[in-house]
């Protein structure tokens, strides 16, 4: 991580405000979305980018220790992957091909109340 790939702010966002740090190196460019680590909360969030980012401001020295603040984001980020989608479905993607040779599997455990709904066929 570069020093510059880092920002510190607060989030103020009424009952929910917290000091907030920015890692750059977790997102991707066309995504409409960013995580923030909320030291209030203790860990990365992921927040919509236009409702939050008019409430980010920089972080001033009343607001909490830098080295604080800091020392528990860089404890969180060993611990924090962003979620991101193995797989994209297409349309050209084959669908999978059944298989004769297995038939469809019985439940063994029907409820008893259900026997009154079956006819005797002798």
């Amino acid at each position: 991580m570069r020093k510059n790939d880092i920002w510190y702010g607060f989030l103020q966002a009424g009952d929910k405000s917290s000091p907030v740090v920015r890692d750059m190196t977790l997102e991707d460019n066309g995504r409409s979305t960013i995580y923030l680590y909320n030291h209030v909360r203790g860990k990365f969030v992921e927040y919509a980018l236009k409702v939050v980012e008019s409430k980010l401001r920089e972080l001033k020295p009343g607001d909490i220790p830098l080295a604080e603040l800091d020392n528990a984001f860089r404890a969180a980020r060993k611990t924090f992957s962003p979620v991101k989608i193995v797989k994209k479905w297409s349309d050209a993607a084959p669908a999978p091909a059944p298989q004769e040779s297995e038939e469809p599997e019985i439940p063994l455990d029907l409820d008893p109340s259900i026997d009154e709904f079956i006819e005797d066929e002798g």
